[in-house]
């Protein structure tokens, strides 16, 4: 304990850090550090050890405690009861971890970091696999069991732990296993499902601040791309803008699922202007900028289409009026003339019948 108080006293000041030994039970940490320098709501965790290894973890808030991933953490860096950790917090939601073994050794470098590698290989081979430990303030404990209960003691036996949480924590622990990351991006391949989706901006998990609906479209955007589209944000973007950016890039994707070839083209245009925009703070939006370009495109070439086909049905429906109205005045002429021809066939019919009549005369005369 000495030593990792020593080793604490080292690290650089600017940046909180608390040291705390390893009992086994449940994974609580001291209520008063959470308070003052961890969010308020439940989170991602990033714990890194000596070797640049990173591994993720589930803050719960209420509890103060971490959940899922735990166990993973403990096996992979072969923690057993009495060792100790200082925690080093360089960034929010991220934490340098150095291991001092309960025989004394460091893990870390500099002065205190040139471990007495074989007794340490031996007693790490001679113990069992690492169990579920809880974390105690190395000189707090008195405090801790205040805060958060007086921890049980263990017997012979084994440990104590509710039996759901443990199975919880199994589950956990194997599906947030040990992933090595580049800078705080998470390998998508990692990510079974939406349970596992979490949305992390410079080691902070903003999904709370999304709607359940925005949370699960953002999710399966991420999931058809299999990549996280904000991994590239810049890191100067604060999380209200992000949060803006994803709610954008969703409400943009629905409006391009409900798009007709009737839609818009302004709409298309605005859409891709605000797409570019994203783009340059780093979100993964080409896809949907090649999509929008793609049904540009293609309602371009069905609008000219139509606009063709639509141009050469008026001609024609220009020139059958045309056509129609010569051959309405024709038949109206045509009534003119046969209206005088029926005329002129009443005036024959008169003059036939006076002639009839005279020549009638003529017969019947005397003689």
């Amino acid at each position: 304990m000495e030593l990792a108080e020593e080793f604490r006293a080292n690290l650089e000041s600017a940046y909180p850090s608390f040291a705390k030994t390893l009992v086994r039970s449940n994974v609580t940490v001291a209520m008063r550090f959470c308070k003052m320098h961890l969010p308020k709501n439940d989170t991602t965790i990033f714990l890194e050890n000596e070797s640049g290894e990173e591994y993720i973890l589930n803050y719960i808030a209420e509890r103060t405690a971490l959940s899922g991933g735990w166990k993973a953490f403990c096996a992979a860096n072969n923690l057993q009861e009495g060792d100790v950790l200082v925690f080093h917090l360089v960034k929010p939601s991220r934490f340098k971890v150095y291991i001092v073994k309960g025989n004394g050794s460091s893990q870390g470098d500099g002065e205190y970091g040139i471990p007495n590698s074989e007794p340490a290989e031996k007693d790490v081979k001679g113990s069992k696999k690492a169990e579920l430990l809880e974390l105690l303030p190395v000189g707090h404990q008195e405090e801790n069991n205040q805060e958060n209960g007086l921890v049980a003691e263990e017997n012979n036996k084994g440990y104590v732990a509710n039996q759901s949480e443990n199975e919880s924590e199994d589950r956990a622990s194997e599906t947030l296993r040990v992933i090595k990351l580049s800078g705080s991006t998470v390998d998508f391949n990692n990510v079974r499902d939406i349970e596992n989706f979490s949305i992390l901006l410079n080691g902070s998990s903003i999904d709370s601040e999304l709607s359940e609906h925005h949370r699960t479209r953002y999710y399966e955007l991420c999931r058809s791309q299999k990549s996280f589209l904000h991994s590239n944000l810049l890191n100067s973007i604060n999380h209200n803008l992000a949060v803006e950016i994803i709610i954008g890039t969703v409400d943009i994707s629905e409006g391009i699922r409900s798009s007709k070839l009737s839609s818009s083209q302004a709409d298309y245009g605005v859409w891709d202007k605000t797409l570019k925009g994203f783009e340059l703070f780093g979100m993964k939006v080409g896809f949907l900028r090649e999509r929008l370009s793609r049904l540009m495109s293609l309602a371009l070439e069905s609008e000219e289409a139509m606009e063709s086909e639509c141009r050469e049905v008026r001609l024609e429906q220009v020139r059958v009026d045309e056509e129609m109205k010569s051959l309405e005045l024709r038949l109206l002429k045509l009534k003119e003339t046969r209206e005088r021809l029926d005329d002129e066939m009443e005036i024959l019919k008169e003059n036939a019948e006076k002639h009839e009549h005279m020549f009638q005369e003529a017969v019947n005369a005397p003689w």
